[in-house]
């Protein structure tokens, strides 16, 4: 049997080059290393930025974009980070959703961006909170806009421009509800009141007063409601109570009376 003290007579140590070889091989990598850096010294200045551009803007100003990515001309066009660009203008300007970042060879930034639309504003604190379909504040406004939405009853300490409102049973409900309005042969809404959590009170443009408790199988209630306008007598002040979530209770005055005996 081959003890281990022979096998390792048998393996011979690899003999070490010669000194001058070692020596050649590091002037060799460092001449690379220094060409290298050189080539990048003398291309660099092609690649300055002398242009930066911004596309998908329609509510926010260009000039405000361009002054949070902090992008000059002149800069290198190689060397900067997109993800501190995309972090400063998503945190200076809530109503920007998302920010993608191009360059386009040898001296032009493109900054494209997606807008938050506002689905409704909130009224709080003697000030117009414009919220979109995910409940994210996007900003304060003195004015709302006529053809939006108007929810009352939020306080103003749970608005922070940029981040959803701080109240997740209003925050889901005024998501449920969006949602839903977002289809078709929704129902024109004015007014959303929710100033009691455990009552979302609805008011259309035409008149109507929907009491749809809890934030809760919006989308069932909403369709009951919807199956309940054609029997509504569009001239009455109606009030329509859909909270317990199986039936919808109107007013008496409210069901037309071409359609009496007709249970919605």
């Amino acid at each position: 049997m081959q003890r281990k003290k022979d096998h390792l007579k048998l393996v011979k140590k690899k003999k070490e080059g010669p000194v001058w070889k070692k020596i050649t091989r590091f002037l060799l990598r460092l001449a690379l290393i220094l060409g290298f850096l050189f080539l990048i010294y003398q291309v660099e200045p092609f690649f300055r930025i002398s242009e930066v551009k911004v596309q998908g803007a329609e509510e926010v100003e260009k000039d405000d974009i361009i002054n949070a990515a902090e992008i000059n001309r002149g800069m290198s066009i190689i060397f900067f980070r997109d993800k501190h660009i995309i972090a400063r203008i998503q945190e200076q300007l809530p109503r920007v959703k998302q920010v993608e970042i191009n360059r386009n060879l040898p001296d032009t930034v493109v900054i494209k961006i997606d807008e938050r639309k506002p689905a409704a504003y909130v009224m709080a604190d003697n000030c117009f909170w414009p919220i979109d379909v995910q409940a994210v504040c996007l900003g304060c406004s003195d004015q709302p806009a006529e053809h939006l939405p108007l929810v009352v009853g939020i306080e103003g300490e749970m608005f922070v421009p940029g981040f959803p409102i701080d109240c997740r049973d209003r925050r889901e409900s005024l998501k449920s509800l969006f949602l839903y309005l977002s289809g078709e042969d929704a129902l024109d809404i004015k007014k959303i009141e929710m100033a009691e959590s455990y009552n979302l009170v609805v008011y259309t443009v035409d008149g109507l007063e929907i009491w749809l408790g809890k934030g809760e199988d919006l989308d069932y209630k909403l369709d009951l409601i919807k199956k309940s306008i054609p029997f509504i007598d569009p001239t009455a002040e109606a009030r329509l109570d859909v909270r317990c979530g199986k039936r919808v209770v109107v007013s008496g005055s409210a069901v037309s009376p071409k359609q009496e005996g007709v249970d919605p």
